[in-house]
């Protein structure tokens, strides 16, 4: 994933998921004032590693993300981290431009453990970049497959055990939310047949957690562009960078 800041900035992305028998989607509930404590004390061990694996996305409505990027004076989102019964929970609020919470919405969990199959089209994605037409967004525009290796790179840290704090923290504080330009929301959600949008925990660059975020079709599927003449061709959908952590911003 390409370093744009200190850090780097974090994946946000284009993908979609297969909705099978074997695949499920918790309830999301709020995370509170409470649970966002918690994320700053918890004790990432062997426990939180097994139940973070079984996490596939944290789910988003488009139709109430949308809402919240269309309220009047949201400038950006902010991806707000909780933990809970030895998981990462994860809602989205719209803030001003001084930080102040103006609409607020609650993830739900998907989990599907044949993930990785379906990850599988981001790999073999586009190998260059099509200009959006927005300098704001050809800065977070970054190639599939970086948001792929994010992606599998984040599960094989939760494989070894090794230095989990250190990825999830800067300096020593942990990372309590991600926040990117509502502009950029607004540009991911203009996609036809896309219910959700799934944000994937990956890293990034220099090896911290990052936000990535995918667009999902109704079957929960890795969307696939369309051409001119409006025929599906083979590669996923556009993928941006740019959520930024805090701290440090």
């Amino acid at each position: 994933m390409k370093k744009t800041t200190l850090f780097g900035l974090a994946g946000a992305t284009m993908i979609m998921f297969s909705c099978q028998k074997d695949t499920s989607q918790d309830n999301g509930s709020a995370v509170s004032a409470k649970e966002q404590e918690n994320w700053l004390t918890a004790n990432l061990d062997a426990s939180f590693a097994n139940s973070q694996k079984q996490v596939t996305a944290y789910l988003f409505s488009t139709d109430e993300l949308s809402k919240l990027v269309e309220t009047p004076n949201v400038e950006n989102v902010q991806f707000v981290l909780g933990y809970s019964d030895n998981t990462v929970q994860i809602k989205v609020i719209g803030v001003d431009k001084a930080g102040k919470e103006l609409a607020s919405l609650d993830s739900k969990i998907l989990k599907d453990p044949s993930y990785d199959a379906k990850l599988a089209k981001l790999e073999n994605g586009e190998i260059s970049k099509t200009d959006k037409g927005s300098a704001l967004l050809n800065e977070h525009l970054m190639l599939s497959q970086e948001a792929f290796n994010g992606i599998v790179a984040w599960q094989e840290k939760l494989k070894t055990l090794n230095g989990l704090n250190e990825v999830t923290s800067y300096e020593g504080a942990r990372f309590q939310h991600y926040s990117l330009e509502a502009a950029v929301v607004a540009e991911m959600l203009k996609g036809k047949d896309t219910p959700n949008i799934g944000l994937f925990l990956g890293l990034n660059g220099v090896g911290k957690v990052t936000t990535i975020l995918v667009e999902l079709d109704k079957n929960n599927t890795i969307k696939s562009k369309s051409s001119l003449t409006g025929k599906t061709m083979d590669n996923p959908e556009d993928v941006y960078d740019g959520a930024r952590p805090s701290p440090p911003y």
